[in-house]
């Protein structure tokens, strides 16, 4: 850690310039995102913000304008940059509870009872950094400094590659995300990304605006088998006007006593629908080792326009290798399907949103219950886990969630956000599970009000009532938690 704090702070010394702006919009922009998409479907003008983070580049591409006045697209680019590229240096962040606030949504960039962060970002033609330390207080953690955030990127024929620590959202869902969540910490690691979208112009054509994501990250040691490998794989397409199709992958292999040769990794990722990485499946894996554990699957997203008012239909399916038979190339699959609707009042976005999730594993033939096999592994036995937090969706394995949202922009420099929700969390009572093996549903409500004082200043206040003293990771939480958030960006 020290070491890596170094390394930061020289190239921060080194390369500071007055290219001061950032190369990423992050989930936590998700209300500035909405605003884009409304206008953005609306004037013919589209954006695919299914993948988090969202390079700049991507959102201001030209590729992206279909039959746009020139009137729409200065205001289309005075909307980029007022709300994603302004050129603030520094940030410090407060974010206090009353206690650990465990319901959070794609928006919600607390992970801690109390935390403090500063940061720095800056950006010249190829070279972006973003620095980012947060000192926390967390009974559920040990560690007390973090680097979330924190990223070093270079640019270079369309392409983005760089280090860090990154808080991804893979998929077009708002709550519960499958396979790739910012519920857990952001783990080390290197990416690849596209800076913007490819078009080709041969029989791949029919894909329309392409963009892809690949990383590698190093897990943490404190578990089952230590550092092993989180490996990851996302190309999105835009097919048609306001369709967004997803495929994303992920692998855990490696770790201390595991194979991590190329040979290894071949096998795992090129052998998946034989099920090479299970043992004793298939006759790819003729030597009994089990390679890997896998997740892998689609989403699709679709923008409705009726007039003003803009609907988006979006599922998303992904599949658990831990349902070992030969029938279902996919296994058992867990889903999440939901539906928002955006429109203005007197320039003010509104939005409602209904979503429902389910870890328990369903099968495309109907034979087997899929219970305990969502993000567990008979190998990596501290499961889909980072920290001991869920790297999918926050509900955990073999759940169920459904989530009422209503969003209304107040004033320009106001917004409130209200939550209803209904879980029902390890219905069998079996297994392991952060939210306790006792099964019992609870519902509550969420709500999240953020109001900007100035132009660098801003506070949110968060409340989150439940039917019960929710039992999370071995403890009890209160009933009611309070939250506050302050942020100063200069």
């Amino acid at each position: 850690m020290k070491n890596q704090f170094g390394y930061y702070l020289i190239l921060l010394i080194f390369f500071s310039s007055n290219y001061f702006s950032n190369i990423w919009v992050n989930s936590d922009k998700e209300f500035d995102i909405q605003k884009l998409e409304y206008y953005s479907s609306l004037n013919n003008i589209n954006v695919n913000t299914t993948s988090y983070p969202i390079s700049i580049n991507q959102m201001r591409s030209s590729k992206n304008y279909g039959a746009i006045t020139i009137g729409e697209l200065i205001e289309f680019k005075s909307l980029l940059t007022r709300k994603f590229e302004k050129e603030e240096k520094y940030f410090i962040k407060l974010s206090s509870f009353s206690d650990t606030s465990p319901i959070r949504n794609i928006d919600d960039n607390w992970k801690s009872k109390n935390a403090f962060s500063i940061g720095t970002n800056f950006t010249s033609k190829n070279f972006s950094t973003n620095l980012s330390i947060s000192a926390v207080e967390n009974e559920y953690d040990k560690k007390k400094y973090f680097l979330d955030g924190s990223s070093i990127s270079f640019t270079k024929w369309n392409n983005i590659l760089g280090f860090g620590f990154i808080n991804r959202w893979w998929g077009p869902t708002n709550n519960n995300n499958l396979i790739l969540s910012n519920y857990s910490r952001s783990s080390p690691g290197i990416y690849l990304n596209t800076l913007e979208p490819i078009n080709f112009k041969n029989f791949l054509s029919f894909t329309g605006p392409l963009n892809y994501s690949f990383f590698i990250n190093r897990l943490e040691k404190n578990r089952h088998i230590k550092n092993p490998y989180l490996i990851g794989t996302r190309v999105s397409v835009n097919p048609f006007k306001n369709l967004y199709l997803g495929f994303s992958r992920t692998i855990t292999i490696g770790g201390e006593g595991r194979r991590e040769d190329l040979t290894t990794f071949s096998k795992a990722f090129f052998g998946a629908l034989e099920a090479a990485d299970n043992p004793g499946v298939s006759s790819a894996n003729k030597d009994g080792y089990d390679y890997s554990n896998q997740l892998a699957g689609y989403d699709i997203k679709y923008d409705l326009v009726i007039n003003d008012l803009l609907a988006s239909f979006y599922l998303q399916e992904i599949a658990e290798d831990g349902d070992t038979s030969s029938t279902s190339p996919f296994s058992g699959y867990m889903l999440t399907f939901g539906s928002e609707i955006k429109y203005e009042v007197n320039g003010l976005l509104r939005s409602f949103i209904v979503e429902f999730t389910r870890t328990i594993l369903d099968r495309h033939n109907s034979e087997s219950r899929g219970r305990n096999l969502a993000y567990e592994h008979g190998t990596y036995k501290s499961g889909y886990r980072y920290r001991g937090l869920p790297i999918g969706a926050f509900i955990d394995t073999d759940s169920k969630f459904t989530q009422i949202s209503y969003l209304r922009e107040v004033k320009e420099n106001q917004v409130l956000k209200t939550d209803l929700f209904y879980a029902e969390p390890n219905t069998d009572a079996v297994g392991r599970n952060i939210w306790g093996s006792t099964g019992d549903p609870f519902f509550g409500l969420k709500t999240k009000y953020k109001f900007k004082y100035s132009k660098n200043l801003s506070t949110s206040f968060v409340l989150t009532l439940s039917d019960k003293n929710l039992l999370y990771l071995d403890k009890s939480l209160s009933k009611n938690v309070l939250g506050f958030i302050a942020e100063y960006n200069f």
